[in-house]
């Protein structure tokens, strides 16, 4: 109590802290927070202040802010007698960091708090009433976030969305035809409903005359069509209509004054659902020879994907190599040899990730934004699936019906009878795809590391890469790149998956091509998937 200790020979912390994702935007900015503090507290009171402590951080979770941590091991060390803030929820949002401090006051590491809107004393009754400000800070903090997320969800089933689509404008969350694009997004699906591939229309799109692109809002860029956005595309059902999102879809024509403005009808979106489900499983049942890291490693040219394969050379040597086979690229030399990427790859590796427990719950905090894309890539191939699914039954009706006045001794009966069975092998394999992608909805966690997989993988990844077969290579590398970029000699740029693209950001390694520093900076390839 202040009548008990002269505050005055107290040594000071003044903490504020201002939160960079706040939605309500209601919080004094860090500027007038100390001002408030020195005109209503510190002269007042002639206060020893020994540091000011500025942060724009998030007080929601324990554990995310640096300067307020090392605050406190300050506290406890005897550097600080007590803290000065303008409000008890600039300290913490959350009670297991609003423990900590309560603690704290009752082992004397903290002598004492000054708040500009709250009264503190240093008994029971102020202990109880910090402890209640506390509990009202992470009441009011949980709160506002179940109105977002409930406001998210009302405005998702009315249709509104920020997600960019190519062919349309987003204004307000409602999708509007963008003229030329719209037109030429149109064109995209019936050329791909009559069968032509997705690297020919790719192509048609990116012609001078056509050049179909659609506008970042952040920077205002121009973002034009690749061969893997093209492919997304044509799995999605938002152009007849569908939007999804992680946890849930609606139809945009059966809402009212939506008026949506579909590029392809449903039926047209079902056929190439079925022509590209039957394009992947076409060919002759066989024994496919496992490579490494397909569909992974990018041509620096043309940024579509290198085929991976075995080579002889002239003194009768195999080689495994990448080779991009687009044939308006412009690469001099086609291939470049499988060593050359994994000597990048263990060059990336060498050392360790040295990722440690702290960034291990930060990923799995993480993980739910992760698992929502997930969730709706995998509602996105449902819908694909499903819409495959109704063409082979409609086949299936339609080519019983025609046999039934025919004995079953006729060729018409035979041959009709044959492309039903091999219609019900499709449709029972359509059923068990749905099935399997419907339980990858179920638990966010089964896809999560355990913390024991997660420091494993951090410490002994190159070795694991470099001792393992090619099924190990590939299963390790996918679980930290997304793909890689590569000129005629070696990797150029890389992107890496979630999380650790976010963790391994601005981390430098050693090359073992040629001994340089680089940074492991999130360098971005031309083509984005």
């Amino acid at each position: 109590m202040e009548d008990e200790i002269d505050v005055t020979k107290l040594r000071y912390v003044l903490y504020a802290r201002k939160s960079t994702v706040d939605e309500t935007r209601q919080v004094r900015s860090i500027p007038d927070q100390i001002t408030d503090c020195h005109k209503f507290i510190i002269d007042r009171l002639h206060l020893n202040i020994v540091e000011t402590i500025k942060e724009e951080k998030s007080a929601k979770k324990p554990n995310q802010r640096p300067k307020f941590t090392q605050m406190l091991k300050d506290l406890k060390a005897g550097k600080y007698d007590g803290i000065v803030a303008w409000n008890p929820d600039r300290l913490c949002r959350n009670m297991k960091e609003g423990g900590e401090i309560i603690d704290m006051i009752d082992q004397g590491q903290i002598k004492d708090l000054k708040f500009v809107t709250h009264y503190f004393t240093k008994d029971a009754n102020g202990l109880m009433l910090l402890g209640m400000a506390f509990v009202l800070s992470k009441q009011y903090s949980d709160d506002l976030s179940q109105k977002v997320t409930r406001g998210v969800r009302s405005r998702f089933t009315e249709g509104k969305t920020p997600t960019p689509k190519y062919g349309y404008i987003n204004e307000k969350g409602i999708y509007e035809p963008d003229g030329k694009n719209f037109k030429l997004m149109s064109e995209a699906w019936q050329k791909r409903k009559e069968g032509e591939s997705i690297e020919s229309i790719s192509e048609w799109l990116n012609k001078p005359e056509h050049k179909l692109y659609r506008i970042t809002k952040k920077k205002n860029k121009k973002l034009f069509i690749t061969t893997q956005k093209l492919s997304d595309i044509f799995k999605d059902s938002f152009y007849y209509g569908v939007l999804v999102q992680a946890k849930q879809q609606v139809d945009l024509r059966d809402l009212y004054n939506y008026n949506f403005q579909p590029t392809v009808t449903e039926e047209d979106y079902n056929i190439v659902q079925s022509l590209s489900y039957r394009r992947i499983k076409s060919g002759k049942p066989h024994r496919m020879a496992f490579y490494p890291l397909r569909m992974m490693v990018l041509c620096s040219f043309c940024n579509n994907p290198m085929y991976v394969g075995p080579s002889t050379s002239k003194t009768g040597k195999r080689y495994l190599n990448f080779r991009c086979d687009n044939k308006f690229c412009s690469r001099p030399k086609k291939s470049i040899r499988v060593k050359e990427i994994f000597e990048f790859i263990y060059g990336f590796l060498e050392g360790g990730l040295n990722l440690t427990e702290k960034d291990y719950q930060k990923y799995y905090d993480d993980m739910v934004s992760i698992s929502n894309t997930k969730q709706e890539k995998i509602r996105i191939e449902i819908n694909s699936r499903r819409g495959a699914l109704k063409v082979v039954k409609s086949e299936i009706k339609e080519r019983s019906l025609k046999i039934i006045d025919y004995s079953r001794n006729s060729q018409i009966w035979i041959t009709n009878n044959q492309q039903i069975e091999k219609l019900t092998s499709e449709e029972k394999q359509l059923n068990d795809d749905i099935e399997k992608l419907g339980k990858q909805l179920t638990d966010p966690e089964e896809d999560r590391l355990s913390l024991e997989e997660f420091l494993n993988l951090s410490k002994n990844a190159v070795t694991r890469v470099k001792l393992g077969d090619a099924v190990v290579k590939d299963v390790i590398c996918r679980k930290i790149f997304l793909n890689l970029t590569v000129n005629e000699e070696k990797v150029v740029s890389y992107q890496l998956k979630e999380p650790f693209a976010t963790l391994l950001k601005s981390r430098t390694f050693l090359s073992s091509r040629d001994g340089e520093t680089r940074t492991r900076d999130l360098t971005l390839p031309k083509r984005a998937f």
